[in-house]
């Protein structure tokens, strides 16, 4: 819970209580946020329509709705439905999508957005599979397809905590041979940073989306505000504009960051776009390999710019955390009820803010800490500094 100094910020550093600290702590993955183009064409909306366009876009929606939604059509290659968050995209799609003699398997680690849209399903069939066992997965699908007339499998196509990809290739292959499988996707933390005009991780593999939504988000490495929800189909996407709860009645994407949005898209579509995601994929490689040479455990290693250390058992979160603001880094702090008690450890990200040599320093200090820490006895809760 901090507040950074009012200073200009321009993605490498943070200003926290006077600390200058290198940023790991982003998911604006690319930088894009600081990008001319997104900044001139959000004063150019703001001028254009005010700062508000204050009507249900169920009534009137302002003409960039329509440029953002075309533009993203063209990335994506589906059927596109853009809402305010991805929270309200989930709350707005499923209940729609999901038919009174429908289930749904929901993966325990999907995002928390997920969760909560699930739970507006009211009495349908719910089954949790523990992450990544696809046995169960295929077994619970087996035995509700018996009695239902469709099944939903619930998931994240990129966690967003560890940063491990979901197994897509395995559980298109479900899909293929379960007719009545249908798959729902946030692959938020995949968009832009990966996949052909950053169309994410999960649209790129799976070249055969019928059964398929995925939902892309507009803010953290697309750098403006929103969602977009891909569907197969255009009477599915029409179906959830027409009924789907918060595209009803939640308030508009604001003219600047819709302004954002459709330059951010024109830049993904642009053939120089590429470079920029080979630029982060560099970083990450880099951070894995570093990680590896100097012993700093990571929970995965899959190519993603998201990163966690399990934190050593003899080893107290909020004691590293402050070890690494003393050191000039920003991370993020894994703890409960973010992550299970018991699974602690420092999450951190790269971007194209961050330097090879601000890399370097990152892992160098974690291996330091984490070798100090491990020598060092335990302080109490009551005596360990914390991040405020």
């Amino acid at each position: 819970m901090l507040t950074a100094d009012d200073v200009e910020q321009r993605g490498r550093f943070v200003c926290v209580g006077s600390a200058r600290l290198l940023n790991f702590a982003t998911c604006g993955y690319l930088g894009l946020a600081q990008r001319d183009e997104l900044k001139d064409a959000a004063i150019a909306a703001i001028r254009r329509y005010g700062t508000q366009f204050s009507v249900s876009r169920q009534l009137l929606q302002l003409p960039l709705y329509e440029s953002l939604e075309k533009v993203l059509g063209a990335i994506t290659g589906g059927h596109v439905l853009v809402a305010p968050t991805t929270t309200l995209a989930h709350q707005a799609a499923l209940p729609v999508l999901v038919r009174a003699r429908d289930a749904v398997i929901l993966d325990r680690f999907a995002h928390a957005s997920l969760h909560v849209a699930v739970g507006l399903l009211g009495k349908t069939r719910l089954v949790y599979v523990e992450h990544g066992d696809l046995d169960s997965l295929e077994r619970h699908i087996g035995q509700l397809s018996e009695r239902y007339e469709r099944v939903f499998y619930v998931f994240d196509g990129l966690y967003s905590m560890h940063g491990d990809f979901a197994p897509l290739g395995r559980i298109a292959a479900l899909r293929d041979a379960h007719p009545k499988l249908y798959l729902y996707i946030d692959d938020a933390h995949s968009t832009s940073w990966t996949g052909m005009h950053g169309r994410g991780r999960a649209i790129d593999q799976l070249s055969d989306r019928s059964r398929v939504v995925v939902v892309l988000s507009l803010n953290k490495a697309f750098g403006a505000a929103g969602a977009a929800i891909v569907f197969e189909s255009s009477d599915d996407r029409d179906l959830v504009r027409r009924c789907g709860g918060p595209l009803t009645f939640s308030g508009p994407i604001q003219p600047a960051m819709l302004g954002a949005a459709v330059a951010s898209g024109k830049l993904h579509l642009r053939s120089d776009f590429a470079d920029l995601q080979r630029q982060l994929l560099e970083r990450i490689l880099l951070t894995t390999e570093v990680a590896a040479q100097l012993g700093v455990p990571l929970a995965n290693v899959d190519r993603t710019p998201i990163f966690f250390v399990p934190c050593h058992p003899k080893q107290e979160l909020r004691r590293l955390m402050r070890s690494l603001v003393d050191s000039g880094i920003l991370a993020c702090p894994g703890a409960f009820p973010i992550v299970p008690m018991g699974a602690e450890g420092v999450r951190f990200t790269v971007s194209l803010h961050n330097t090879a040599d601000d890399i370097m320093q990152l892992i160098e200090t974690l291996a330091r800490l984490m070798v100090r820490g491990s020598a060092d006895p335990v302080e109490s809760a009551n005596t360990s500094p914390t991040l405020c």
